[in-house]
């Protein structure tokens, strides 16, 4: 029986294989189109009056292998930032120094542990108001930690930092790549009417607390409630059972951690943390952090190839899920279905416009996960057609951002989804069943954001 349970739980990397079958099937069933391209403001978009249909362009099922290594070259950025990141936390876990931490301070909060879960959610949702939300994928390791601690699993690990940071980054207050876009194509000032898009953050960030928190609580009361219970995730080498006091001699460690860390949120806050400066911060952090425990030049080195293989597997799922994308661009259905999504919002009724625009990025995000490559594709058309029929363009944006931002944390070629639950070896119909019902309380809460937003003239 035991045997059964276990292949009933198919591979992260067997469900993005099978979206990726599923992606070449669309090709054949839905027609091909296109429109034409223009540069406005230096980036390039649609011209939402040039739609036509062109001969359809499937793909073989049997050529999907064929997009993993162009999808490992586009997702490369994020693959060498989590390589390096996850050397230079090799060593930072290795010294044992978050261990030590997280354990004294589960020891002083006990029976209040809902309260560290609350505020580094609060902190993470802050952080990604202007960072990019990719840059913090490392800190799953952290949130592993901290939540082994608390007693809690590793879905809670995960979920303190993702789906904090989710709420800050999908609100879209500040988000140069999304909201930047998304404005300028609409010809507004980039992050105008700042204001009530960083009021949407209070109750996407309560319903989503509550959310973790209840599940928390629930699994620490019954771990046979939890949606990993029983499986293996493969992370002996965090030393998970075993959590550490902090010691003295930890003290100059945690201080080299805290300066690393901070420095990584002064850069986000001024827009300047790229992948490319997130993974080399992780490397001084490590290096650092070795050097202040005193720990032996040879072990370091063993230790941070030993960490960066281990983000090789998350990194080749990253790979395979850029291959979905590739997929439906070599198809030519993405400005078909964005055509006719389009057109929906002439039969629908004015109070609930706002909201099926909202509906509408969602869908489109499963075939463009890019937030400002969604933009460049979908906003040309949605701001006229949001013009037509009297939504304001800032609502359009606002719609927009919510489509592309909270969808992201259910789809399984999302590069952020699958960084962080692959970092954790969650499977991904186990995270799934846990982010889909929070979901759909996203869904409610930004439909009754978007009607206000309409109803106030936002």
């Amino acid at each position: 029986m035991e045997n059964i349970k276990k292949l009933r739980i198919p591979h992260s990397l067997l469900i993005i294989i099978g979206a990726m079958v599923l992606a070449c099937i669309l090709t054949y069933l839905i027609p091909a189109g296109s429109y034409a391209r223009i540069k406005v403001a230096g980036k390039t978009v649609v011209d939402p009056s040039t739609f036509h249909y062109v001969s359809q362009h499937p793909v073989n099922p049997l050529t999907i292998f064929n997009f993993i290594y162009p999808g490992m070259v586009k997702a490369s950025k994020i693959i060498f930032a989590l390589m390096c990141a996850g050397g230079g936390l090799g060593i930072v876990l290795d010294s044992q120094v978050l261990q030590g931490a997280a354990g004294s301070i589960s020891q002083k909060v006990k029976g209040k542990e809902w309260v560290i879960v609350a505020g580094i959610m609060v902190m993470f949702a802050i952080i990604c108001v202007p960072a990019g939300f990719n840059s913090w994928i490392p800190f799953s390791a952290v949130g592993l930690v901290i939540a082994k601690a608390l007693g809690f699993d590793a879905i809670v690990g995960v979920s303190m930092i993702m789906l904090g940071g989710a709420v800050g980054f999908s609100c879209g207050a500040m988000n140069l790549s999304n909201t930047g876009t998304a404005q300028t194509i609409a010809e507004l000032p980039i992050f105008s009417r700042l204001a009530y898009r960083l009021f949407c953050m209070i109750p996407f960030l309560i319903v989503t607390i509550l959310y973790v928190v209840h599940y928390a609580l629930k699994i620490k009361k019954d771990p046979t409630k939890s949606y990993v219970y029983g499986i293996d995730l493969g992370l002996e080498d965090l030393n998970l059972d075993h959590i550490p006091t902090f010691q003295k001699e930890n003290i100059p460690g945690l201080i080299t951690i805290i300066l690393c860390i901070l420095t990584m949120i002064y850069l986000g806050i001024q827009g300047r943390l790229d992948l490319q400066t997130c993974g080399t911060m992780f490397i001084y952090m490590g290096i650092f952090t070795g050097i202040a425990c005193r720990m032996d030049p040879n072990h370091m080195c063993k230790t941070f190839i030993k960490g960066a293989k281990g983000m090789a597997g998350t990194a080749m799922m990253i790979g395979f899920a850029y291959g979905i994308t590739l997929i439906i661009n070599k198809g030519l259905i993405i400005d078909t279905i964005v055509f006719n999504l389009a057109q929906i919002l002439n039969y629908v009724p004015k109070a609930f416009q706002a909201p099926v625009m909202f509906y509408i990025h969602i869908i489109i995000n499963f075939f463009i996960t890019s937030g400002s490559g969604q933009a460049a594709t979908t906003m040309p058309i949605m701001i006229p057609v949001a013009d037509l029929v009297g939504i304001s363009r800032q609502t359009a944006v606002l719609a927009f951002n919510f489509g592309d931002g909270f969808c992201n944390f259910i789809l399984p070629h999302a590069a952020a989804t699958m960084g962080f639950v692959g970092s954790a070896n969650i499977p991904f119909d186990r995270w799934f069943r846990f982010a889909i019902r929070l979901f759909g309380i996203w869904v409610i809460v930004g439909t009754l954001l978007l009607m206000l937003a309409a109803q106030i003239g936002y």
